[in-house]
């Protein structure tokens, strides 16, 4: 009898999450925060550099999954400067764990807030660390009319309606940055999972 490979196996996806949490048992919030951030890092730097002439090659890139940073995800651009991931990447992997196990352990949350403290506010869970440390270092690889582009995150809601949003003495800069109003984003947080900004470095 042929044997197939199972295409979107759960059990790959709730492994991935108990690995986690048995990491942060052994190793603590900081440990833990420290080896995602690890991870990401390395991954974003295996990906190749990118060279485009004008910004709007670069979105073209990015909206046709071309790009190290919407390879995984599926983005939308309300404005040329922010990007929308419509789904969360780790949506199905936190579905499957909720299904078969229950509410993520409390270690996912709890590394998220020592992020938040430590590094920068942004994150609900293990997979929002994750995934916006991946973007710092994926966009230090893209080059833009032969300048780099910045990154800032403004806001990112779980499944459960849980939402993050830049601090409020930040939100006046990014929504200028973003060139969308406060209702916008309210808006947009209503049916995506992540709202985020790209900008060219002008350093």
């Amino acid at each position: 009898m042929a044997k197939t490979l199972i295409d979107n196996n759960p059990l790959v996806d709730v492994a991935a999450f108990l690995f986690l949490e048995d990491i942060a048992d052994k190793q603590g919030e900081a440990g833990m925060n420290n080896y995602l951030m690890s991870l990401a890092a390395s991954l974003a730097k295996s990906m190749p550099e990118e060279e485009y002439a004008t910004w709007d090659d670069f979105l073209i890139a990015l909206k046709n999954r071309e790009s190290s940073l919407s390879v995984y995800e599926d983005v939308i651009t309300p404005t040329d400067y922010c990007i929308v991931t419509t789904i969360c990447p780790y949506w199905r992997g936190i579905a499957e764990y909720r299904r078969r196990i229950g509410e993520l352990a409390p270690q996912h949350y709890n590394v998220a807030e020592y992020y938040n403290n430590t590094i920068k506010p942004g994150a609900l869970d293990t997979s929002c660390v994750i995934h916006q440390t991946f973007r710092k270092f994926a966009t230090e690889r893209i080059r833009v009319a032969g300048k780099r582009i910045r990154y800032a995150q403004l806001s990112n809601v779980s499944q459960d309606g849980r939402h993050k949003r830049a601090p409020e003495e930040w939100l006046p800069i990014l929504l200028e940055k973003a060139q969308i109003s406060l209702t916008k984003l309210n808006m947009l947080q209503r049916s995506n999972a992540c709202i985020w900004i790209l900008y060219p470095d002008t350093t």
